[in-house]
């Protein structure tokens, strides 16, 4: 058992304002990590071209691979057994010990697998030779692995700066390294040296932040009980991951990549890495606090009161992700012209599909917490694998016949079947009570936005005409929200809090938040 100081100490971490705080400060750094890597995807782009630029994303695309695999689920049980053990009061120390024996393992058995069958992942045209392709793409993705496990524990220990602090100082890092040799005209092997580099300046930076916090590791047994949960939990969350993986984009990439060419895949990354970027931006506070926050709850409170916490985050990811697919659809077109040029005019359709596919799906990442916090990992991998055995089956028939598209295709069939699938099948399994009418309300406000902003892309000038009409649409659609009362009271003390908390966020929010108190509110 914990002292009493330190158990005080950790209700506080996953209070609600110590959340509102992690989510604020998260978000801050992930705007700023966007922005800055926005900026280096366009230079990169325009300064190698969609080949060279194609080849640089697949290694990106791979490194990421590299720390899916080598994190395989250990981050998600760490963040949730770390905070659930302060949430017992009992041993926290010894569950990250028992976790980082088994992260490094992981690293190296992942790292030998890559050499092991090196050449099968060599992307097309790669002229720079395999050495500095293998060395390069393991030391990004295990660098990166390690500072996730490193994060995990942060996060698990309900501090959330050290992810913020280190992912803004690297972008920006990063960033002014590729204005170097964008200035000196550098080629395709100096940005994929620089990644590399900056992949091992995240691990020695979250290392450092981890060990300064206090945030250390014991080789101490486990308590008795907590080691077969953690077992299960693992193995369960290993299969998920790994099936995740290969069914998140890396069928379809490393099919493009043997059949249809390097520009393709570049097609593909840019389209994926707007999308995400887009959803990140909009919910990446909430998902950070939300795990842990229903960890805590889970060994605080039960069941029950994760059900609570769950329904609101779905009600919260609906409403962003009905913002995203709305905007992001119709300014796709001139977003893409404007940022990478006319040589990337393949990217608007792909990146339409996408960012409409995952603003109708965001909310997945409510039900992943819950079924990841409550033990259900066994559901959660089924719904997965099916993902998994869907995109396979539509890539290999599409991807070699119809090449960016098939892709597109399979990738968007697969996460709307298994989202749909997801929704329904945990909704009934555990008895969750959605809040079917702000949902309903929130899709009628989307609805009422696209009526102007379709007339503003049929009468304004093709130049701007889709920019205009996004910004149209975000406005009619959060005034639609609150006319339409898809917002409950409870929602307007949330706002007014975090305005409270943050006075220069006040000072701009603050009307808003007042109008949203007396307004129309369920």
């Amino acid at each position: 058992m914990v002292p009493l100081a330190r158990q005080q100490q950790s209700n506080q971490l996953f209070s609600g304002v110590s959340a509102l705080r992690g989510a604020a400060m998260v978000t801050g750094s992930t705007y700023v990590s966007y922005a800055l890597g926005m900026l280096t995807s366009i230079l990169v782009a325009r300064s190698l071209g969609p080949d060279d630029f194609g080849r640089y994303s697949y290694v990106v695309w791979l490194a990421g691979l590299v720390v899916v695999l080598a994190n395989n689920g250990i981050t998600t049980t760490a963040i949730r057994f770390v905070s659930e053990s302060l949430g017992r009061g009992s041993d926290a120390a010894s569950v990250q010990g028992w976790l980082r024996r088994r992260q490094l393992a992981s690293m190296l058995l992942v790292a030998a697998g890559f050499l092991v069958f090196l050449p099968q992942f060599q992307p097309t045209g790669w002229s720079e030779g395999l050495g500095l392709f293998a060395a390069a793409t393991l030391v990004a993705g295990l660098c990166k692995a390690w500072f996730l496990f490193d994060v995990s524990i942060a996060k698990g220990h309900g501090h959330y700066g050290i992810e913020a602090g280190v992912a803004a100082t690297m972008s920006l890092a990063s960033a002014a390294g590729v204005v170097v040799l964008v200035a000196a005209g550098s080629g395709l092997e100096s940005y994929v040296v620089l990644f590399a580099v900056v992949g091992a300046g995240h691990a020695l930076a979250g290392w450092t932040l981890r060990r300064r916090a206090g945030l250390l590791s014991a080789a101490r047994p486990l308590e008795a009980g907590i080691e077969p949960r953690i077992r299960k939990h693992l193995w369960w969350t290993v299969l998920l991951v790994l099936a995740w993986a290969l069914g998140n984009k890396s069928i379809e990439t490393w099919l493009l990549n043997r059949t249809a060419g390097a520009a393709a895949v570049g097609y593909f990354a840019i389209a994926a890495a707007l999308t995400r970027g887009g959803i990140d931006l909009l919910s990446s506070g909430l998902g950070t606090v939300l795990m842990p926050m229903m960890a805590h709850a889970h060994g605080a409170g039960g069941q029950a009161r994760v059900g609570e916490i769950t329904a609101v985050a779905v009600r919260c990811y609906v409403a962003l992700g009905l913002l995203l697919a709305g905007a992001g659809v119709l300014a796709a077109p001139q977003l893409v012209g404007l940022l990478y040029g006319q040589a990337y005019g393949d990217v608007v359709l792909p990146l339409q599909v996408m960012v409409l596919v995952g603003g109708l799906t965001v909310a997945e990442a409510a039900f992943g917490a819950l079924l990841s916090t409550t033990d259900n990992q066994r559901l959660r991998v089924g719904f997965v694998v099916l993902s998994l055995l869907v995109t396979a089956s539509l890539a290999v028939f599409l991807v070699p016949r119809y090449g960016l598209g098939g892709a597109v295709v399979a990738h968007a069939a697969s996460r709307l079947l298994v989202f749909a699938m997801t929704w329904i099948g945990i909704t009934r399994l555990m008895a969750l009570r959605m809040p079917w009418r702000e949902l309903a309300r929130l899709v009628a406000a989307a609805l009422v936005a696209c009526l102007p902003a379709v007339v503003m892309i049929e009468f304004l000038p093709d130049r701007w005409g889709g920019l205009a009409a996004a910004v149209a649409y975000a406005l009619v659609y959060v005034i639609g929200t609150l006319a339409l009362g898809a917002w409950r009271r409870d929602d307007a003390a949330v706002f007014a809090g975090v305005a409270a908390r943050f006075p220069r966020l006040s000072a701009a929010a603050g009307q808003w938040t007042a109008r949203l108190a007396g307004g129309r509110l369920t």
